[in-house]
Formats: C-alpha cells, structure tokens, sequence
C-alpha cells in the first residue's frame, strides 16, 4: 500500500495521488493544459469563505511552508548574539549556506520531477524546455536572491528586538502570534497583487521587472529569477509586520521570508498537474498583462478586467495587452527568420534568458547604478570605512536647499526611492514614446491608477527607507 494512499486528499494541497501526475479537481482533462476556465474558482466570496474556515492554511501549500518554517525555528533558530556582534563573515556565511541549501532542495526537487524525470504529463507548452544556458541565467538571478535574503535577515535579526514566545507567555502575545501566522499568506498575496501591478508600470517593467519575464515559459527557478531591484521590493513585505510590531516571535520573520522564497518554485513550474501548479500565475507570464495577482487575490484582477480565465482566447479580460507588445514572442518569430526550416519548426523555450552585455546605453546605466547601489546599503548598516565615500563626504548631515537632512535619512531615500526614479529619467532619456504608464494609461490618475501607485508606494518603497533609515540611525 503506498503511503499517499493514506493522505487525506487536499490536506496541505496534496493530492492523495501523490506530488505529481495528479491533475486539479477542477481541470477538465479533455481539454489541453490550461484551457480549463477558472472563472468558477475564484471570487471574492470563494476567498472569503475559505479564509473564515482557514482552507487557505489546511487545505493549501501554506501548511507545507508553514511546517518548513517551524522546523527552521526550532532546528536552526537565528543566532542572535553572533548577529548582535556585527555582520561578521561567518554567521552571515553559515546562514547563506543553509537558506540556500534549503531553498535549492525544495526548487531542485520540483526540476527534477517535471523537467529530468518527466513524472507529469500535461506541460502548459508541450516540447519547450529550457537550455542549459537558460538555466545558468535563472540560476544566477535566482542566486542573487538567496544573498538578499540573507542579508535583510541579518539586519533584522541584529536590529529588530524579537519576543521568544513561550507556553506560559501572556494570552495577547500567543493571539497575537497565531494571528499573523494566519494572516503571513493573506498580507503575502496582498502584497504581491500590488507590487506586482507597480513593477508593470512601463517605465519600472523595462528596467526592472522585463527580466522576470525572459521566462514566458517558466520553470521553478524562474520563480526567483528576478532583477535585484525586483528582489528589493518583493522582499519589503517580510518587513510588516516585523519591523512595525512589537511582541512578535522571530518565528513570523523566517515564516514570512520562507513564504516569500518558498512559494514562487512549484507555483512557476511550467506544468498542469503537480502539487501547487498555478495556471492563474502561468497565464501571466504567457499573456503578460493580466493575473497580477494569485487565485486568492483573483477577485482583484476580475474587477479591474485584468483577469484571464484560461490560455487561449479569453472573455473576460478587458485590458491592453496584445501579442505585439511580448518581447519573447518577437524575439521568437525573429529568430525562425534567420533559421532554416528544420530548426523554424522547434519550440524556443527563452530567447532572451541568457547572461550577457546589457541590451542597451540605458540598460548599462541602470546596472552601473543597481551595482553601486547595495555598497551604499552595507556601508549604512556596518560601518565599514572601505566604503564610506558618503559619510566621509557627509558625516553627519547634508544641507538642501535650507533643509538639514541627516545621512541616515538621505542614504534611506537613495535606496528606497532612486530606482524608480532612476527608471523614469532612463524612459524619458531613451526616447521610449509609450506612456510611461502602459498598460494602465487609460485609467484615472486620481482613480485606479493613483490608488495603486500610493499602494505601490506604501508597499514596497516606504518599508525599504524605513528598514534602512532604522539600520542607519541605530548604527550612528
């Protein structure tokens, strides 16, 4: 008797079929993979009903991540005094060492199930698969992830005081806990619907978050294959609550960051039928302008006509995307030009997911600029002397315009505010003659899209200049 045959089906999302091969309840399998409609399984009072019956922790992947988690809690807790000491090389070493251990054995199982050992069958792109030089860029991107979760964990845990919650801890304390170990996956989908719509703005997207979309035909990697600038602001949710609220366990910190560098693998896999196969999330990155959100946030994008039921033609959605604006899809019909008919006929996983020369003048400016960026965050939080330009330049305050800025608080704004701002300056300087709104133009500034850039705002970039501005003033 196998064991998954005792597995109470859908309990923490796994189907008693196993982790592979087992298509969703919901999936007409007549059809091919992900042209099911999923209309019928999203809607504000679907979500609702499963979050006031906690489905979104018992019968979901939220209860694997959250066990991952607690494990990493109880078995490798953060050492507190080392990181009380500074950033010294070996604790910052020894953690890098076990988030990636962690993280690439939970990306590398789900590769080696679909993509070496091909134990499901219904690929959203039948015959596409990545290349090994596919590969070496997601995982170098991927990589850089890791070290910026590391990083943010060590300043979190040298600066931010944690409660160890125990068994006889007061009653607000442990309700308090358990109620954001609830919340972690909400205020995540939350989070992630909004800063995703912000990186899509035209102007961020194309020096930002276009490299996210190399992967028009993702595999799990490809979940964290992000530009650093990306990492930045997709991180800024492990901040709340942790930086905001007192009373919490470190444990809401490392449940918020697993959730964070966990849930993108299985979720960009590429295939139908597996453990937490997203089809909402994978007709994004086929469609691009559509699905900012996840199922559980779906309600968000039917409201707004940026939903797509399913591949293939769609009813519902409304917004401005075309296949004319895809840079795979061009990059992919430029390609069969030039190749012969044997190879015109082959199915090109990513064109573009290769490592290189930026494409443009512009694009070089932007990587000169991100390179010098994250030395400024370091000399602001270790008061290392190797890279101290600024504060020697300005060691304790900068005079604008009649105004006394301290250097905490310029540094602060530097990282949280520059790459945008440095975005929208290259737009404008390339000669880029689409809004630098797009696709959101049509809508209202005083609407829609002014209520989603100050959500924007107040989700990513506020919680960056408030972690760094914290690190640079208890440092001074």
């Amino acid at each position: 008797m196998s064991l998954m045959t005792l597995w109470p089906d859908g309990l923490a999302g796994i189907s008693a079929k196993g982790l592979f091969a087992a298509i969703p309840q919901w999936v007409d399998s007549s059809r091919p993979a992900g042209e099911t409609s999923q209309t019928q399984q999203l809607g504000l009072p679907k979500t609702a009903y499963t979050v006031a019956t906690l489905g979104h922790m018992i019968w979901s992947p939220n209860l694997v991540w959250l066990a991952i988690a607690v494990m990493l809690h109880v078995f490798a807790p953060y050492d507190m005094a080392a990181a009380r000491t500074g950033f010294a090389a070996d604790w910052l070493l020894r953690r890098f060492a076990l988030n990636y251990f962690v993280a690439f054995s939970y990306y590398a199982f789900f590769f080696a199930g679909l993509y070496l050992q091909r134990r499901s069958k219904r690929k959203f792109r039948p015959g596409s698969f990545p290349t090994f030089g596919n590969m070496v860029h997601n995982l170098w991107y991927w990589s850089l992830a890791i070290v910026q979760w590391t990083w943010w964990e060590a300043v979190m845990v040298k600066f931010v005081t944690f409660e160890q919650i125990q068994a006889d801890s007061s009653g607000y304390l442990l309700g308090l806990n358990l109620l954001w170990i609830c919340a972690i996956p909400l205020w995540r989908d939350l989070h992630f619907y909004i800063a995703h719509r912000f990186l899509h703005i035209r102007a961020i997207y194309t020096y930002v978050h276009k490299l996210h979309h190399r992967n028009a035909d993702p595999e799990p990697f490809s979940g964290m294959t992000m530009h650093p600038i990306e990492h930045l602001y997709y991180f800024s949710n492990a901040f709340t609550p942790s930086l905001y609220l007192s009373g919490l366990s470190p444990l809401i910190f490392t449940w918020n960051f697993i959730h964070l560098t966990i849930a993108p693998g299985a979720g960009h896999s590429g295939w139908e039928d597996h453990f937490q196969s997203d089809q909402y999330h994978y007709v994004h990155h086929a469609k691009f302008e559509c699905n900012y959100g996840s199922p559980t946030s779906g309600c968000i994008d039917q409201y707004l006509g940026t939903f797509r039921e399913k591949l293939g033609k769609s009813k519902a959605y409304t917004g401005e995307w075309s296949e004319a604006d895809d840079d795979n899809l061009a990059a992919i019909a430029a390609l069969k030009k030039k190749n012969d008919d044997l190879r015109a006929s082959s199915v090109v996983w990513s064109p573009n997911g290769y490592l290189g020369l930026p494409e443009s003048w512009d694009h070089a400016v932007y990587t000169a600029f991100w390179c010098c960026l994250f030395p400024l965050v370091w000399a602001v939080a270790t008061k290392s002397t190797t890279m101290q330009v600024w504060v020697e330049a300005f060691p304790d305050a900068l005079e604008v315009g009649g105004f006394t800025i301290s250097t905490a608080t310029a540094a602060a704004a530097t990282v949280a505010y520059s790459p945008v701002a440095m975005a929208l300056v290259l737009s404008k300087l390339s000669g880029d003659r689409t809004s630098w709104r797009w696709p959101f133009q049509k809508e209202n500034i005083v609407g829609v899209f002014g209520l989603f850039l100050l959500l924007g705002w107040a989700a990513c970039i506020l919680p960056v200049y408030h972690a760094t501005l914290w690190v640079g003033q208890l440092r001074a």
